[in-house]
């Protein structure tokens, strides 16, 4: 059987009729004599099929005599047998393929070796060398050759890494390695990371997440066969002492379960690796503007679902995915056309034509209202896609909470065959019952399937036969779709959606001026004790929210001289609220940029959106100068008139 670069070859001249040699070897990426080599496996198999060979011109030009429908059916001859190993690859995957094995070094690596793994004449292997020595010395790594050793190469350790990194980044089997792992390995690696995350309060990305797996496998494999960055190694960005000691205590964990040992360098060099990753934030920034994404997030949904007059807002998945998304599109990290290619964008425009005229115009109105501007309409496309899903989750909770009755006349029996029936089709409970008990609970129904005619009722109902037919359960998805639209429209599921304005939470109780105090820890209990004294926190909160600066330190520094102190709604939050303190002199919370901190604002929130539309307020608040200058002089009355007219 041909190898696929001969196959390919073959069906290139079997369309062209003749075609160049250079021109060939150029196409693919390999050297004229690997080319050659392929030509003589295509001259064996067609000899072997009675064929005529390839006639070469003086040009070095290849083309065939005989019939093209012979050809054709000698190479999908389904009999013949399939070598997996037979295949041909890109330059730029032999390249990773060479340095993989060169930095592995797990045999001794030859010329001869790479010729018989990618199937290429040692030209084309000294040529891709040539190539891959360019790339590796822009990183100070050399490749050389010993007999008795192979291929080697020489250089740091963390800058033989970062090159194999950015190669197994693209690199085709990248995951063999993590493959290889035990499934307790692989599961205690992904415990490991989710770990360090909520520690450190980052979120990493999904292809992040994927890529620093293998990241860490790397470095325990490389630990392992004692190859080690160097002692001095310093990366180019710095950590705060809070985050190299979360990250060290955590390496630990990997010590003891790997059997391995992290010195400081180590835990430098992961930690950098840690910090390259895209996470998904909170804010970006964007042509000088700071974008909250959770805002951006709220606001999109809940005009879409009033849009659609559907009540979209209680899906927290939503939210989550939405916010990721609109990082990746503010900050370009991905391609939308990666994503959602023509076809598939003009099938979901078409297919789902009102949510997407929806999501269009919303997303305009929302996104220049931030400053942001979208590129390409395959982004409107993709945000539809999200909410369908949501829409369809919302539709599945609503059937697995429909009251179905059933009425057959035909006996027990009957009733259970035909309830097995639609049990096949539809996922909603269903309850069979009596006539009797039918005009006794008829209220308590959504829907009602019967067998019988039934005298003029105002529940949905819809009759079918016994045996059910395919019009039958026709007849009840259409009934089914019209209940579950309108106990999906936003008037009839909007109840405990209440979301209040910025003015309802900073009131004359929950605002104080000059305070005099000795600390940040001080500043965060006063406000703290505000909102214990309004009842809407316990001293657990106000607790929390000092710990969590101490153990991440002032990440709480928003904006130049401005604090907001909150926690997670666990610990001892009953309901949503704010408070805001100004200081009769500035604290430092050890945030160099924003140092000193004048106002400080404690944060409660219930859960994951309903404190939003109040934040946003204040986000917006925060950006004017005339507020600003009102904190700062400490006039109370000045910001209470301030937020009563605030409203976004």
């Amino acid at each position: 059987m041909l190898s696929e670069r001969s196959q390919l070859i073959l069906t290139l001249i079997l369309e062209k009729k003749t075609i160049e040699l250079n021109d060939i070897a150029k196409l693919l990426g390999v050297s004229p004599r690997t080319v050659r080599n392929n030509f003589l496996e295509i001259d064996e198999f067609l000899q072997s099929k009675n064929l005529n060979s390839l006639e070469k011109q003086v040009k070095v030009t290849y083309s065939l005599n005989d019939n093209k429908n012979l050809i054709e059916k000698a190479l999908s001859n389904k009999d013949a047998p399939n070598n997996k190993e037979d295949f041909w690859q890109e330059p730029a995957f032999r390249l990773q393929f060479l340095y993989n094995k060169i930095f592995w070094e797990e045999r001794r690596i030859t010329i001869e070796y790479f010729m018989d793994c990618l199937l290429v004449s040692r030209s084309t292997v000294n040529n891709d060398l040539k190539e891959l020595r360019k790339i590796a010395q822009k990183k100070d790594i050399s490749i050389y050759f010993e007999k008795k050793r192979g291929f080697y190469l020489s250089g740091s350790e963390e800058n033989q890494r970062e090159l194999y990194f950015i190669f197994i980044e693209k690199a085709i089997h990248s995951s063999n390695y993590l493959k290889e792992l035990e499934t307790s390995d692989r599961s205690f690696i992904n415990y490991w990371i989710k770990k360090v995350e909520e520690e450190l309060m980052i979120q990493m990305t999904d292809d992040s997440f994927q890529k620093f797996e293998e990241i860490i496998v790397t470095i325990i494999k490389r630990i392992k066969s004692n190859k080690y960055v160097s002692e001095n190694y310093k990366p180019a960005a710095g950590y705060s002492i809070n985050e190299l000691e979360i990250v060290s205590n955590n390496c630990h964990l990997l010590e003891r379960y790997f059997d391995i040992l992290f010195d400081s360098s180590e835990v430098l060099f992961l930690s950098n690796q840690l910090y390259q990753s895209h996470f998904i934030k909170n804010e970006v920034i964007y042509q000088g503007f700071k974008v909250n994404l959770d805002i951006l997030a709220n606001n999109v949904i809940k005009k879409i679902s009033k849009e659609l007059n559907i009540d979209l807002t209680k899906d927290k998945e939503l939210y989550e995915n939405l916010a990721l998304h609109f990082q990746t599109t503010i900050t370009k990290d991905t391609d939308i056309s990666d994503l959602i290619n023509e076809e598939m964008y003009k099938k979901i425009r078409n297919m789902y034509s009102t949510v997407y005229a929806a999501v269009k115009k919303v997303m305009k109105q929302v996104f220049t209202q931030h400053h942001i501007s979208i590129r390409d309409d395959k982004e409107y496309s993709f945000v539809t896609l999200h909410l369908i899903s949501s829409m369809e989750k919302m539709k599945n909770i609503y059937t697995k909470n429909l009251n179905v009755f059933l009425v057959c006349h035909m006996g027990v029996g009957t009733s259970q065959f035909l309830k097995n029936k639609l049990e096949q089709h539809f996922n909603f409970p269903m309850e069979v019952v009596t006539k009797d008990y039918l005009q006794a609970h008829l209220y308590d129904a959504d829907m009602i399937i019967s067998t019988v005619p039934l005298e003029v009722i105002d529940i949905p109902f819809v009759e079918v036969s016994a045996v059910l037919s395919e019009i039958d359960v026709n007849k009840i998805q259409l009934l089914e779709k019209k209940i579950l639209d309108e106990k999906m429209i936003q008037e009839k599921i909007t109840e405990g959606s209440y979301e209040p304005m910025l003015k309802e939470l900073l009131t004359e109780n929950t605002i104080d001026t000059q305070v005099n105090v000795n600390g940040w820890k001080e500043a965060i209990v006063y406000g703290g004790k505000i909102l214990e004294e309004e009842g809407t926190i316990d001293r657990a909160y106000t607790n929390a929210m000092v710990e969590s600066v101490e153990k991440f330190g002032p990440y709480i520094v928003i904006a130049p001289h401005i604090a907001l102190a909150h926690a997670s709604s666990k610990d001892g939050v009953h309901k949503i609220g704010m408070s805001l303190i100004t200081l009769d002199k500035g604290i430092n919370f050890g945030n160099k940029e924003n140092d000193p901190v004048y106002t400080v604002i404690c944060l409660a929130a219930i859960d994951h959106n309903s404190h939003l539309k109040a934040l946003s307020e204040l986000v917006e608040a925060l950006k004017e100068d005339r507020f600003n200058r009102l904190l700062r002089s400490s006039d109370k009355e000045g910001i209470l008139q301030y937020i009563d007219k605030t409203e976004i």
